[in-house]
Order: structure tokens, then sequence, then C-alpha cells
């Protein structure tokens, strides 16, 4: 289908780059691989997060004040909830146009503003993608559509050159090592797992402690420094070998979310042979197979402090997890597989427009 138009709706969350935002930057490369036209608009332009995208070959530009503003798209697709009015500029543009509008929520139901606007795009969508079975299932409760509903999955985002041997020496780790990896805000674990290190030290005390990403709630700061110890190491945001590096030298991944549909994470450490502590959010027990590759705990620091000290008293146990995880995103989980899954309902999406147009 080349030369077919496809317009991207999303706006990034600069500083950090969360699963929407590369999710928007794959497909987008994606279909420009396979003779499409595509392109993003983010939303009101974030020039930082502009700047990532473009630095990989996509084409990004302001969201068009009027659907005149510029020529007409093939299909429009807008990708997270968490801004919901991104997702009713995108509709309406593609209403405008008369072309399809398909919709990725991409965050969990819990951090979306406004619910009802939320929904009530996604029932007026001609594609809703859900990144797992439960999501599909409570959109479709919620009165999208059966046949606009898609699985569509995740892929890894490890473009990093890794260095564990040097990650560890630069941040003077000897023993375990358990990493999160994510922005540090509560509802994605990172308080839960400080509050579990003093469990976890009883049975291993030479355990480090690794936490990644930006600092996002406004305390911060204060929790780190209520939980401070040389075996806590915190990082801001890292570049791509940082963090890939990091992945390569822990023992398992540690990131209790209790908001996410389908963290990008789990499948990073599972792309580098690790297995994963999760909490329990929409579906986890279809994203995390308990005891295949990783385990599943209360979001409570005991609860996650006995699942972490399994794992470390058990390591063949450990790596066995990491291999079935490293299994399935060679078998199921990758961005070719998502790109292809959603290729196929765009073609369908366009073919149907395509004869609707015929008939008239």
């Amino acid at each position: 289908m080349s030369g077919v138009r496809v317009r991207y709706v999303h706006r990034g969350y600069f500083p950090a780059r969360a699963g929407a935002e590369l999710m928007t930057q794959y497909l987008a490369a994606s279909m420009s691989r396979l003779g499409w036209d595509a392109g993003v608009y983010a939303g009101p332009i974030d020039q930082d997060t502009a700047r990532f995208m473009r630095a990989t070959g996509v084409n990004v530009q302001p969201f068009p004040a009027t659907p005149d503003d510029t020529d007409p798209a093939d299909l429009v697709h807008a990708v997270d909830a968490y801004r919901p009015q991104d997702l009713a500029a995108g509709l309406r543009l593609a209403r405008a146009w008369d072309v399809p509008f398909a919709v990725t929520p991409a965050s969990a139901p819990e951090v979306w503003p406004d619910r009802a606007a939320v929904l009530d795009v996604c029932r007026r969508a001609d594609a809703v993608f859900a990144l797992s079975g439960a999501e599909r299932d409570m959109l479709r409760s919620a009165g999208a559509r059966g046949p606009t509903l898609h699985i569509v999955g995740q892929g890894p985002h490890l473009p990093g050159t890794p260095d564990p041997a040097g990650f560890r020496r630069e941040h003077g780790i000897e023993g375990p090592m358990v990493l999160f990896l994510g922005r540090k805000m509560r509802s994605k674990g990172y308080v839960t797992l400080l509050e579990a290190t003093r469990y976890i030290w009883q049975d291993h005390p030479r355990t480090s402690f690794v936490f990644m990403g930006p600092r996002w709630d406004e305390d911060c700061a204060q929790r780190f420094a209520e939980y401070a110890d040389p075996r806590i190491v915190e990082i801001g945001l890292a570049d791509e070998d940082a963090k890939h590096s990091a992945l390569a030298a822990c023992e398992l991944v540690c990131v209790p979310s209790t908001v996410d549909l389908f963290p990008l994470v789990y499948v990073e450490a599972w792309a580098c042979g690790k297995p994963v502590v999760a909490s329990t959010f929409l579906g986890s027990e279809e994203v995390i197979t308990p005891g295949r590759d990783g385990l599943l705990a209360q979001p409570a620091a005991r609860p996650v402090a006995e699942a972490v000290s399994r794992l470390l008293a058990r390591p063949a146990e450990r790596r066995a997890m990491g291999r079935h995880g490293h299994d399935r995103v060679r078998r199921e989980l990758g961005w070719d597989a998502v790109a292809d899954r959603v290729h196929t309902v765009y073609r369908k999406l366009i073919a149907a427009r395509n004869q609707t147009e015929k008939a008239r």
C-alpha cells in the first residue's frame, strides 16, 4: 500500500520515554518501511519528544490547527488514554477527513483523567488496539464494539550496547542486584520495593537495589532519603547503553506496578533473560505466567520481599524463568509482530473505506 498516509497522535512524556511513546515511534517507523507515508502529530508539539523520534527517522509535525491546514491522511491512529483530549482531537480529525480512526489506550484505566471521554472515543473508533485480553474484555464490557477490538501485545526496546561488568564496577555492586526500571511514581511500585529492602536484607544482606528512571512524584527525594543505604543505588534518566547494561547486570527485575496493562519493562527484562517480580493489575496473570517467567505478589512490602527473596535464594529457578521469558519474547513478543498485527487491521480498514467510496 505504497503512499497511503497514516498519521499518529501522541505527545510523549519527556524526560521519560514510556511504552506508549515507543509504540508510536515503532509503528510509524515500521509502516514507513512497509511503504506507507507515516508520520506523528505530537499533540501540542513537544520538542523533546519530537527530537527523540526524529533521531530514529520518524516524521514529526505539530498537530494541525484545522483539518484544512494539511493534506488529509488515509487513516488516523491516536495513542495513549492518559491524554484523552489528544484521542478526541485525533477522532475529530479523522471524521473531518472521512477516514478510519484507530486508538490504542495504552495506559491503565486507573490513570485516565477522564474515563467517560476515553470510553466514548473507544466506542466510536473503527479499531481499538488492546495490549491484553483482559484490557480487550474491559473495553468490550464498557461498550466498545467487539469487531473493532484487537490484541497487539508489546515488544522490547533495547538499542543500547550492554556492559554488565562495567555497570557493576561503576556503581560498586558486588553481590546480587535487583533492578527497578521506570518512572519513580508510587503506582509503579518504587516505594513498595524501597520498603521491601529491609525484609530482603534479613536473608540476603549483600543484595544491591538499583532504581533507574526519572523522579516523578514530588516527594521522591524524601522517600530515598528515608531509605538511604549504600546498597541502594538511585540513577536518574539514563541512556540506552546504561539501561541495557543494568538489565544485563541484574539477577531480576522488580517493578510491582498496580496501574499498567502490559509494562514494557517486563518484555525488556525477558529479552535479557531475566525474570520479573510484578504486582497485581488488570490482566497481570495473563501478562505474567507465575512460576514460569516471573512471580506475582500483592502490592505490599512483605509479599514483594518474599517473592524477591525466593528468586534470590533459588538461582536455578531464577535462570529457568529468565529462559522461559526470553523464549516467549522470541516467539510472540516483538515490534515486528506488533506492527504486523496492526498493519493487517489497517489494510482491512482502508479496503473497507475504499469499497464504501466505490458504492457511493
